[in-house]
C-alpha cells in the first residue's frame, strides 16, 4: 500500500508517457494529462480563493502555462508537484493584483454528529478558517507556496521537494519558517483586521449583542 501521497508506479509510467507525446506535439496527449489532474488542481484552486469562477480561470491559465512549458519538463520527474506549482504560482499572482483583499477559504462541513456543532460554533470556526487563508495570504511568495504545496495541495515533502527543485532538508527548514511566519501574522491579527475592514459580516470589537 502507498502510505506516502506519492504518485504509484502505474500512474508515474502512464504520466512518463503523456510528458513524451506532448513533447512530441501530440495535443491529444496533453488532454490526458489535464482530465487526470483537473480535479485535483481545481480542488486547490477553490481553496486557495474561495470563488469557483476565478478557480477556474486560474486552473485554465496553469494548463496553458503547463502546455507551454512541458517542451522542457523532464520526462521522469513527477508531473502532478510540476503542475501544482504552476497553479500555486498563478494564484499568488492573482492574489498580489488585488492587493490581498480578502479571500475567504470555503466552509468545510462540520461533523454532523457532533454534540458541539452549533450555529455559534460553526460560525466561529469559518471565522477561523477565513482568517488563516488572509493571514496566509500577507506571507512573502515564498513562505506562502510552500504552504500551500504542503498543507492546501496535501503533497508530500518530497513531492513539494520535487516542485520546488530543492532538497526534501530545505524543504523542511523553509516550512518551518513559513509556519512561523503564519503563526506571527495570526498572533499580530493580520487576518482579523482585514476582514474586519472588508466584511460587513464580521464581529465588531465592543459591538454590543442583540
Amino acid at each position: 500500500m502507498n502510505v506516502s501521497g506519492e504518485a504509484s508506479g502505474p500512474v508515474v509510467e502512464a504520466d512518463r508517457e503523456a510528458v513524451r507525446r506532448c513533447q512530441a506535439g501530440e495535443a491529444d496527449a496533453f488532454r490526458v494529462v489535464v482530465e487526470r489532474y483537473a480535479n485535483v488542481l481545481y480542488g486547490t484552486a477553490v481553496l486557495m480563493l474561495g470563488d469557483r469562477s476565478e478557480a477556474e480561470d486560474a486552473l485554465q491559465e496553469a494548463f496553458l502555462s503547463g502546455w507551454a512549458g512541458i517542451s522542457g519538463f523532464d520526462p521522469d520527474r513527477p508531473l502532478r508537484p510540476w503542475l501544482v506549482r504552476i497553479l500555486v504560482n498563478h494564484i499568488l499572482q492573482r492574489r498580489r493584483r488585488r492587493f490581498l483583499r480578502v479571500i475567504p477559504l470555503p466552509e468545510a462541513p462540520l461533523p454532523i454528529a457532533s454534540p458541539e456543532t452549533g450555529p455559534e460554533l460553526a460560525a466561529e470556526q469559518a471565522w477561523q478558517r477565513r482568517e488563516v487563508a488572509v493571514a496566509l495570504a500577507a506571507l512573502p511568495a515564498d513562505a506562502a507556496r510552500i504552504v500551500v504545496l504542503r498543507y492546501f495541495s496535501e503533497l508530500s515533502l518530497r513531492e513539494v521537494a520535487e516542485a520546488l527543485e530543492v532538497p526534501v532538508g530545505t524543504v523542511k527548514s523553509r516550512l518551518h519558517r513559513a509556519l512561523e511566519k503564519l503563526r506571527t501574522e495570526l498572533e499580530r491579527g493580520t487576518g482579523a483586521e482585514l476582514l474586519r475592514s472588508h466584511d460587513s459580516s464580521a464581529p465588531q470589537d465592543g459591538e454590543a449583542e442583540a
